[in-house]
């Protein structure tokens, strides 16, 4: 069963095949054929490709380009205006600690019941 990995192409060979690594790794991993890459092939270009495990290694059984990013839509422009610039500033009003006279006297509570609860 195959499965779609990105790889990048680390050198060349001299008979016609290309070495890559999986896109991020640090060391090769296979072999491609030269004739599976696009023409615009160089190294340390990242494509996609379908591979497939056996028990020789990963074959490679064709390549695609990578997703080019999509350019940015719907961005809105900001225009320059001729008024100057106004910061907004926020002075919060000092609240005073203490007696809370805006609840006034609660008068004769009744007591609690026993047992909590």
């Amino acid at each position: 069963m195959s499965r779609r990995i990105d790889i990048e192409l680390t050198s060349a060979r001299p008979d016609g095949t290309w070495s890559w690594r999986a896109a991020g790794a640090q060391k090769p991993k296979g072999v491609v054929d030269g004739s599976l890459l696009p023409a615009d092939a160089k190294v340390g270009k990242v494509l996609r490709a379908e591979a497939e495990n056996d028990l020789d290694g990963i074959t490679i059984i064709s390549v695609a380009g990578a997703k080019e990013k999509a350019a940015r839509t719907g961005l809105l422009e900001l225009l320059p205006s001729e008024r100057p610039f106004e910061a907004v500033t926020q002075q919060l009003a000092r609240r005073e600690r203490g007696d809370r006279g805006d609840r006034g006297d609660r008068g004769d509570r009744r007591p609690r019941r026993a047992g909590g609860g």
